[in-house]
């Protein structure tokens, strides 16, 4: 392998010089300059792109982290495949090399930060949504450039791109309720600890609010965003002495499980129970399933905050924090119908 001391010995200049030559320094003397071109073409050097990076404290590497409590992360899953198509994509654009991480388990800030200054990386893209202020100070402490991806914190340091989960939710209830149903439930998440579930839940019930409705506390039931979690909670709304005729589970697997349990109740989806979702995965639209979901734009989401990323890594002492929110959009499918 040919290396930067082969090119200076060619070229019969001293290693600084081959360096600044070959980082475009314009301090160096035409005549040096020719020389060593001459060399690296001769020899068919190629720069090592991660130690010219250690000089320039830069890598041209970015690093996607998925830090998720409670399951598995599972990589095949639309939400996260989607997240990083649109990285990707942007990654390559700008010549962009990319590393992908995963956390499960319990939520520890801490161990993000250890993982995030160990690794060499010009910036990281933080997708979990367990993060809390607290942890967003530790990691912004760490002084690696960060962006967070489908999910957000209020935190006023810190760039997030994620959907606009309170007016998806005000789409989904309002749909219900135009269609005639007064008695709506909701499947959250896990919302003590994500963001973007208490957005939903506080969206659906300011839609219910401007509807003339009302959720009381029992047709709001807690999920995980598991699927298990979905037909258990629809098993407990079912068997209330008055129970709902309509159900916004707040994610399309969730609303899967959700519509498992209304069907082992020998009950019809569409007819005798009305179903919402959240996400448009495409199992919402394959045989046996034709889920009414709110689609997120997650290419969207993944573009704008690479694209924000790269700007912070690029400057960040001019960087301007961004907070972006994707519109969201209703997908009308045959689970939902007016109320018997």
């Amino acid at each position: 392998m040919v290396t930067i001391y082969d090119v200076a010995y060619k070229s019969g200049v001293s290693i600084s010089t081959v360096s600044r030559v070959l980082n475009n320094n314009l301090t160096v003397q035409e005549d040096l300059r020719q020389r060593v071109q001459r060399a690296v073409k001769e020899l068919g050097f190629q720069p090592n792109p991660i130690a010219r990076g250690l000089v320039m404290k830069r890598t041209k590497l970015i690093e996607v982290c998925f830090s998720w409590s409670g399951y598995r992360i599972d990589l095949e899953n639309p939400w996260y495949f989607g997240i990083l198509n649109g990285v990707n994509q942007v990654a390559q654009d700008h010549q962009y090399g990319l590393v992908i991480s995963t956390l499960s388990g319990i939520f520890d800030p801490q161990e993000i930060c250890r993982r995030i200054q160990s690794n060499t990386v010009d910036g990281v893209l933080m997708v979990s949504p367990y993060l809390t202020k607290k942890g967003i100070l530790d990691m912004v402490d760490s002084r690696v450039p960060i962006v967070l991806a489908g999910c957000r914190v209020d935190e006023s340091t810190m760039d997030y791109v994620d959907s606009d989960n309170f007016r998806g939710a005000e789409q989904a209830i309002q749909h219900l309720a135009r269609l005639g149903h007064r008695k709506i439930a909701c499947i959250t998440g896990e919302g003590e600890f994500s963001l973007n579930s208490m957005d939903r839940l506080e969206g659906s019930l300011k839609a219910a609010q401007d509807s003339g409705l009302s959720i009381p506390d029992p047709y709001i039931v807690r999920g995980d965003f598991g699927r298990t979690s979905g037909a258990k909670a629809t098993e407990a709304l079912l068997a209330l002495p008055d129970p709902p005729t309509a159900i916004f589970a707040f994610n399309d697997l969730m609303a899967l499980g959700a519509w498992d349990a209304v069907q082992k109740a020998g009950l019809t989806i569409g007819r005798d129970i009305s179903l919402v979702g959240f996400d448009d995965i495409p199992a919402a639209s394959q045989a046996p399933y034709s889920l009414t979901t709110i689609r997120q734009d997650f290419q969207a989401i993944s573009l704008e905050a690479s694209k924000s990323l790269i700007e912070k890594t690029r400057d960040p002492d001019r960087h301007r924090p961004r907070k972006l929110l994707i519109p969201t959009q209703l997908i009308e499918r045959r689970s939902c119908g007016v109320p018997r």
